[in-house]
C-alpha cells in the first residue's frame, strides 16, 4: 500500500532523479553503476542438429540487399493486437527466403554452433550492453549502429529474432531493437524448440547493412520516472521477477523488496505447458485482471531488465500503448539505498 507520507517521499525522490531527463537526458539517466547479478532461464537446450544445411544453400536470401520488407503478419488466429510482432514456425519456413528478411539468432555464440535456423545470422544478445556499464544497459547510439549493420540489419530489413523458446534473449534483443528505432522486428514464437525442422552446423556472415538509429527514450524509463509513478493513478511498474524476489525473501542486491505499488507478474506466466506464448485472451485476463491497464503507462523491471524484455514484448503484442523496459531494474534500484522500497506481498 502506498501512503501518503511514502507518496510524498517518493515525488522528492523522483524529482531529484529526474533532472535533465529531457534533451536525451533520458538515456543518460539510468547509466549509472549497478551491482553484478545475473537473470534466471529456463534450461537452454539447443535442438538437435540434423540434415545440416551450409550457408549457400541455406532457405534465405543472406546475399540479397535489404528491399521492401515483409509485413504479412504471421500468428493472425492468435488474435494479438500487434500480430506482425510475432512469426511462427510454419510462416518462417513459407518466407524465409523473402527479400529483406534477416534471422537472428540471438543465443550465445556456443550454442549457435551446436545448431541453429538455416541462415540464421548469430548475434548473441550480450553484445549489446554497453561495456563501460556496471551492468547490461544497452550500448551506445554509434555502437548499437554499428553492431546491427555488421550483422545485415538495414532500417528496411524484416527481422526475425529467436532463442531457445521461453527464455529471454530474442525478446531483450527485440526491445534494444525497437528502443533503437527500428519499426520491423518480431520475434519467433515458440524459439527453436517449436521450429521441427532441419538445422545448420555452419557460420552464416550477412552482407554489411547500413542502421541508421533513432533512439526512443520512452521504451528506457528511468529510476527517476519509477519513482514518479509511485501513487500515480496513470502509471503501473510491473515486476518480472519471482514472487520470492518481490516480497523480499530472495535478495540478489543490498536490499530486497519491490518498489512500492508495483504489481507483480512473474515473465513465465506468459507461457504455457511449451514454448509458445499464451494465448492473447489468456495474456489479457491475466494483466488486466492485476491492474495493469491498456490506458496507463507500464513500466516493466526485473533484476537486470532481461526478464522484463519478455513482459514488454508480451505488452506490445497485446496492443498497449505505452510500455517500456527499466534496463536498471532492481540491480540498479536495490543497491541504492534513497529508494523506497517494500516487503512482502
Amino acid at each position: 500500500m502506498v501512503t501518503a507520507a511514502t507518496r510524498s517521499a517518493v515525488r522528492r525522490f523522483g524529482r531529484r532523479q529526474a533532472i535533465g531527463v529531457g534533451a536525451g537526458g533520458a538515456f543518460a539517466a539510468v547509466l549509472v553503476a549497478c551491482g553484478a547479478s545475473s537473470e534466471p532461464a529456463a534450461p537452454a537446450n539447443p535442438a538437435s542438429t540434423s540434415a545440416p544445411v551450409s550457408a549457400a544453400t541455406a532457405p534465405v536470401a543472406t546475399k540479397a540487399p535489404a528491399a521492401e520488407p515483409t509485413k504479412a503478419p504471421a500468428v493472425a488466429a492468435k488474435g494479438f493486437a500487434n500480430p506482425n510482432l510475432i512469426v511462427s514456425p510454419d510462416w518462417l519456413k513459407q518466407h524465409a527466403s523473402d527479400a529483406g528478411l534477416r534471422i537472428i539468432d540471438a543465443r550465445p555464440a556456443a550454442d549457435y554452433e551446436k545448431g541453429h535456423l538455416p541462415g540464421a545470422v548469430n548475434l548473441p544478445v550480450v553484445e549489446t550492453f554497453d561495456p563501460a556499464q556496471a551492468k547490461n544497459l544497452p550500448d551506445t547510439k554509434e555502437k548499437l549502429e554499428a553492431l546491427f549493420g555488421q550483422k545485415g540489419i538495414a532500417n528496411a530489413s524484416r527481422v526475425v529474432i529467436y532463442d531457445n523458446g521461453k527464455e529471454t534473449p530474442a525478446a531483450r534483443l527485440f526491445w534494444t531493437l525497437e528502443y533503437a528505432g527500428h519499426t520491423n522486428v518480431a520475434v519467433l514464437d515458440g524459439g527453436l524448440k517449436a521450429w521441427a525442422g532441419s538445422t545448420s552446423t555452419d557460420a552464416v556472415s550477412a552482407p554489411a547493412a547500413t542502421f541508421a538509429s533513432k533512439l526512443d527514450p520512452s521504451k528506457l524509463p528511468t529510476k527517476g520516472q519509477c519513482a514518479l509513478a509511485i501513487g500515480d493513478p496513470t502509471k503501473v511498474v510491473l515486476d518480472a521477477r519471482s514472487p520470492a524476489e518481490f516480497r523480499g525473501e530472495d535478495v540478489r542486491t543490498k536490499f530486497g523488496g519491490h518498489i512500492p505499488g508495483a504489481i507483480n507478474i512473474e515473465w513465465t506466466e506468459n507461457f504455457g505447458s511449451a514454448t509458445q506464448l499464451r494465448e492473447p485472451e489468456v495474456l489479457t485476463a491475466l494483466y488486466e485482471g492485476k491492474g495493469v491497464k491498456k490506458d496507463k503507462e507500464v513500466y516493466a523491471l526485473c533484476q537486470t531488465g532481461q526478464r522484463s524484455s519478455v513482459s514488454y514484448l508480451v505488452l506490445r503484442l497485446l496492443g498497449y500503448p505505452k510500455v517500456g523496459n527499466y534496463a536498471g531494474s532492481w540491480v540498479e534500484w536495490g543497491n541504492d539505498e534513497a529508494t523506497p522500497k517494500t516487503q512482502g506481498a
